[in-house]
């Protein structure tokens, strides 16, 4: 996981694109994520893969639209 260093070049342009475009797919990307998680339980929950399927499917995309710096590439 890349820790963001303060400083780093963000630009106007980078943080309009991602706020009008990449959040809302971000955001998207969770709802549908944690649709799939939740009709996927079952399955992982009988596959002993719970924790890693809530990760992938809800964490990751939650982070990605919450937590990443505004503007940052990857996070």
């Amino acid at each position: 996981e890349k820790q963001y260093i303060a400083g780093e070049d963000r630009n106007a342009v980078a943080m309009t694109f991602d706020l009008l475009i990449l959040r809302p797919l971000g955001i998207a990307g969770l709802v549908v994520g944690t649709g799939i998680f939740i009709i996927s339980l079952p399955f992982s929950l009988l596959g002993g893969n719970t924790g890693e399927a809530g990760q992938k499917l809800v964490v990751a995309p939650a982070r990605y639209t919450f937590v990443r710096p505004l503007g940052a590439e990857d996070y």
